[in-house]
């Protein structure tokens, strides 16, 4: 006799649904969980964002609880916006009916623990960068104390924690109590797309001729935020131009660091040849016109953006830092250059623009590498985590 699938309820946890790496990922992750025996539902705790319209045209539901937090200043006024954070999110956890909590960014996993504890439901931790700690707080800080303080003791007592990298993997194990069993390595995930058709192609290219200012197009994907480097990006963009005078640079992504990089685009005289586009919700699009992509971060939890470039047939040139290496093996699908070696960046640049037969072997073997983060097989290791908190055979 044939067994009916029962379903469960899952709550994805978020503060915001702007236009960022986690939000994307969790809107990937709530489409397919559906085809499943997991049905699920998102509530951000402080704002929407673009993220929520793509959900609710998803068919997910969702719900913004749209509460501000006072800073730690007034600790009272902050003490009260907390408690009002956990009452709303245990409102709409018990309305979903939720079997289990998974949460994601600042906040969310201390919060999302006080509502699982109080419904006794598995909550699972994620976490999307190494950088547990807001780098704007000197490690001997007193708010930084108290918050790793209050981390530690979230961290061990959760059911699981996910690691979207090796380096965030071992940044969690730095906190005592957290065990390396409880800590599950499964990356962020992307939707790998058809590899355009030249008809296709053709129709992107009449599509985006606007922008098609120059050839080569280099392309980098983030938010404009110091941590993504596009500030780098800028400053070696002069030494690609010595050997190739018509190329162009095209930045995706929107963030508090425009003002500065467009006072830098002025200030190097590159107005000709980098294009800050702003957000896109199909980057697909503009990858799919470009050569090379290109990337100046500085640290990522896992550089998801590299994996939808080589998803795109496209290699790839970054500096050797934590999250880039788990993705791009240089001399295989890319190339690596010593962190802030902007002169040997620009020089690696240059030579696959200068070999085409180069850039293709290396995209092939990209395309090959961006499929261990296909946004189903990443959704079946993660629900197959959540079974086994649920002791689901």
């Amino acid at each position: 006799m044939e067994k009916t699938m029962v379903k469960s309820r899952v709550l994805q946890l978020l503060p915001t649904l702007e236009l960022g790496g986690a939000e994307l990922y969790v809107r990937r992750l709530c489409r397919h969980q559906g085809e499943g025996r997991w049905t699920p539902s998102v509530c951000s705790m402080l704002r929407g964002g673009p993220v929520e319209e793509l959900l609710r045209e998803d068919g997910t539901p969702v719900q913004v609880l749209g509460i501000s937090r006072h800073s730690a200043s007034n600790p009272i006024l902050a003490l009260w916006d907390y408690f009002r954070l956990y009452r709303g999110v245990l409102a709409v956890a018990r309305e979903h009916t939720v079997n289990l909590i998974q949460t994601h960014l600042s906040d969310c996993d201390w919060i999302g623990m006080l509502v699982a504890r109080k419904l006794k439901t598995p909550v699972v931790l994620t976490f999307h960068s190494s950088k547990l700690v807001p780098p704007e707080r000197a490690s001997d800080e007193w708010r930084a104390r108290f918050r790793t303080w209050i981390q530690s003791r979230v961290y061990r007592r959760a059911d699981a924690l996910i690691a979207v990298g090796s380096d965030v993997g071992e940044s969690l194990l730095q906190f005592p109590g957290v065990l390396p069993g409880r800590v599950h390595l499964i990356p962020s995930a992307i939707e790998i797309p058809a590899i355009p058709d030249p008809r296709r192609l053709a129709e992107l290219q009449d599509q985006h001729a606007a922008l098609r200012l120059g050839s080569p197009i280099l392309v980098a994907v983030g938010r404009l935020v110091e941590s993504k480097g596009h500030d780098r990006l800028l400053e070696l963009m002069p030494l690609v131009l010595e050997r190739h005078p018509q190329a162009i640079l095209w930045i995706l992504g929107g963030g508090p660091e425009k003002d500065k990089l467009e006072e830098a685009i002025c200030r190097l005289g590159l107005e000709r040849h980098v294009l800050l586009l702003g957000p896109q919700d199909d980057i697909h699009s503009y990858l799919a016109l470009a050569d090379l992509f290109v990337t100046g971060t500085r640290r990522e939890g896992l550089g998801l953006a590299l994996a939808e470039g080589m998803a795109a047939h496209l290699p790839v040139v970054a500096f050797r830092v934590p999250g880039v290496v788990d993705i791009v093996q240089d001399g295989s699908n890319g190339r690596l250059v010593d962190d802030g070696d902007g002169t040997a960046f620009a020089e690696e640049t240059s030579r696959l623009l200068d070999d085409p037969e180069m850039r293709q072997r290396m995209g092939s073997v990209g395309r090959e590498t961006a499929k261990r983060f296909d946004i189903k097989t990443v959704r079946a290791q993660t629900e197959a985590l959540y079974d086994t908190l649920l002791d689901v055979s």
